[in-house]
């Protein structure tokens, strides 16, 4: 069971290495599957399988986006070694020949440039400590995402809502005002018929026009299309409030509103007046920002 959610999200924690901070953030944002990016430090690198488990383990859906950076950057630190042997051993040497020749004693600065007696070397973590501190960070990163991916979802429902309610008037609208326009309609083929019939000096048949009006009304009667379309708002509803697997809501919600689509395209085929084809148009734009919107769910 799981609360829908979008996969639109933030969450950043910080975290301590070997007495230094670090700071991992955390952004999703659509894709169909799980898809993860990590931006590690070297001396974190070998922390890249925990992140993908935790991500596996948090997040269902999403193109996710993990950066860790070292507060104040650079890296973990450096340790600088110096071989003070070698260095002593040399300058008491230069020293000696410097007095069998009577010439003036070398400085430390001259010797220095005569051998590599310094070097930096970085200081790595111990790995298990560091993992542990990682995994403590990101973790806490993941569950702030969640959370505003949580919060993002019960605004998509809200928008989902208002968005289908929208429609649902304008379905009524045209329910109203579709037998009125079918009456009127059927009223002008029937005179036409009439006067066609009349111009070729053919006998008026009621029979006859009456089937013409009857075979026009039944391809222009929208009652099964406004039927649907009710009951797929009503799916489409029922299937925001459910507590199920969010893959499978996601196709759902996915396919009800290509349902829907079909069925607003049919009304619009059928209804040949201008008010109910605005009221279609209107209806469709309404649908394609909840089709945005079902993309967005994780």
């Amino acid at each position: 069971m799981s609360k829908l959610m979008s996969m639109t999200g933030f969450g950043a924690a910080t975290f301590e290495v070997g007495g230094h901070a670090f700071r991992v953030e955390a952004k999703s944002v659509n894709h169909k599957g799980l898809s993860l990016r990590l931006h590690l430090p070297a001396e974190l690198a070998h922390c890249e399988p925990v992140a993908n488990t935790l991500a596996r383990q948090k997040l269902l859906r999403g193109s996710v986006e993990v950066s860790v950076t070292r507060d104040g950057g650079g890296s973990a630190g450096q340790k600088v070694e110096v071989d003070k042997h070698a260095l002593a051993l040399l300058l008491r040497e230069l020293q000696d020949v410097a007095h069998e020749l009577g010439s003036a004693p070398p400085t430390l600065d001259t010797v220095l440039r005569l051998g590599s007696f310094v070097r930096f070397v970085e200081q790595r973590p111990d790995p298990v400590d560091s993992e542990r501190s990682f995994t403590n960070g990101l973790t806490r990163a993941f569950d702030a995402l969640v959370v505003m991916r949580q919060k993002e979802g019960v605004a998509l429902v809200v928008d989902c809502e208002q968005r289908l309610a929208s429609m649902e008037r304008m379905l009524e609208q045209i329910g109203l005002e579709a037998p009125k326009v079918l009456a009127q309609m059927e009223e002008r083929l029937r005179l036409k018929i009439v006067e066609q019939l009349a111009k070729h000096g053919v006998a008026l048949e009621e029979t006859r026009v009456l089937t013409e009006v009857i075979a026009f009304s039944d391809k222009s009667d929208i009652t099964e299309e406004l039927v649907r379309a009710r009951a797929h708002i009503d799916a489409f509803r029922a299937t925001l409030a459910e507590q199920s697997d969010a893959t499978e809501r996601g196709r759902r919600l996915d396919f009800l509103t290509q349902e829907l689509l079909r069925e607003w395209n049919t009304l619009g085929s059928k209804c040949r007046d201008a008010a109910i084809a605005q009221a279609v148009v209107d209806a469709k734009v309404e649908l394609e920002k909840v089709r945005e919107q079902v993309q967005n769910i994780a």
